[in-house]
């Protein structure tokens, strides 16, 4: 069954106000949150073989470690930054049939929805470095939909990494 992944950015810095938005860096925890939340997915079963991330600084730097424990190449998406629900859906349906996971990674309040399109009322907030885990119903990514989406799990750096 296909699967996809969506993580928000871990933990950003907000010391040097003379960055823009799209510029601001992980903070420690940030660093030492996505380092956790990579092997927690890791060994958690859920493999991606591909990630695709919003090309802003603080979800680059969070995919690459994920890059890192997966040992594959990350892509960029500026439509993932500020990415609406259909940004993420035109990419799910682009992905080639070989594939079979894939992990996205955005911003909030965009996460947090797009965990409610999957399932209607399921959290108020996704936190930095949650992680989204879906199985898709559709056997062909170009029909996927977020109502043909069932929600498997949600992963945060606080649920005490029980998996």
């Amino acid at each position: 069954m296909k699967k996809v992944i969506i993580v928000r950015h871990a933990k950003s810095s907000w010391t040097d106000f003379s960055l823009s938005d799209f510029d601001r860096p992980l903070d420690n925890r940030g660093h030492h949150d996505a380092v956790h939340m990579a092997a927690r997915l890791k060994e958690s079963g859920h493999i991606p073989q591909r990630i695709i991330t919003s090309s802003a600084v603080r979800a680059k730097t969070t995919a690459q470690y994920f890059s890192k424990v997966f040992d594959i190449p990350l892509e960029e998406s500026r439509d993932l930054y500020h990415g609406q629900a259909e940004d993420y859906l035109d990419i799910i349906k682009s992905l080639d049939e070989k594939t079979e996971c894939i992990a996205m990674f955005g911003h909030n309040p965009g996460i947090t929805f797009l965990a409610n399109l999957i399932n209607m009322g399921c959290t108020d907030n996704i936190p930095t470095c949650g992680i989204v885990i879906a199985e898709v119903k559709s056997a062909v990514w170009a029909k996927s939909e977020w109502d043909n989406m069932k929600l498997v799990r949600i992963m945060t750096p606080k649920d005490g990494g029980n998996d």
